[in-house]
């Protein structure tokens, strides 16, 4: 039983909207693609979702860490996990400090229960990336990382795998295949339309099921807009 609690930054965690402001236009926003993820999952088995984006700084880890509330406000016991192992960020919005994480899970340095956090949102747990290794790629391609998958399946309803830039490295498209489902974050005004035509093509490519993209920072009513992608 996990019991530890995640204590939140001052500095980062106004960005949880869902958690902070669950009344917002942004909150149900969230809630909307969670509804419409839930209504996927009817026919197809949608537990992990990857989150990805074209570039750097597109907000991909803020998207990942409200949508896990949403997840967590319905109910469902859900599972943060930053597999960015490159520039993790996660746990700037959820604890200070260094767990042996993901990383700790994948080198048999930790057990499940003293890796994971319970965050300050009911049924939200969190998995930090833990020690940056010089070989992420590697470690991401190993078959030890699906053991770890597997045995996180079956602990909780949803997991949200917070994972880099698709286009900078190949981490997402090798994660891609072990998850249930992906989808890209694109930037507004950030993120021009070859490149997010390109890293939708990688994940349509390397996906089990491409559910489509977030428009982030979109300058209209919400600030956040989700689209299913059209067969």
């Amino acid at each position: 039983m996990i019991r530890r609690k995640v204590r939140e930054t001052q500095r980062d965690d106004h960005k949880l909207i869902v958690q902070n402001k669950p009344l917002s236009p942004l909150s149900e926003q969230f809630r909307m693609i969670v509804e419409n993820i839930e209504l996927m999952s009817i026919d197809d088995k949608l537990k992990s979702i990857l989150i990805t984006s074209a570039d750097p700084s597109s907000g991909k880890s803020i998207i990942s860490s409200n949508l896990a509330i949403a997840f967590a406000q319905k109910g469902k016991k859900t599972l943060l996990i930053d597999a960015d192992l490159r520039k993790p960020t996660i746990h700037k919005y959820f604890r200070n400090g260094v767990s042996l994480g993901l990383m700790g899970l994948v080198k048999k340095e930790s057990t499940i229960e003293g890796a994971i956090f319970e965050s300050a949102t009911p049924n939200l747990f969190i998995l930090q990336a833990g020690i940056i290794p010089v070989n992420p790629a590697t470690i991401l391609a190993s078959d030890r990382l699906k053991e770890v998958l597997a045995e996180l399946d079956a602990e909780f309803d949803h997991i949200i795998v917070d994972t880099p830039p698709i286009l900078a490295v190949a981490d997402a498209q090798i994660l891609a295949g072990m998850t249930d489902a992906s989808v890209l974050v694109i930037r507004n005004d950030y993120t021009v339309t070859d490149r997010a035509r390109k890293a939708s093509e990688r994940l349509e490519q390397s996906s089990k099921l491409f559910l489509g993209a977030i428009f982030n920072n979109q300058k209209q009513k919400q600030d956040y807009y989700y689209y299913q992608e059209s067969e």
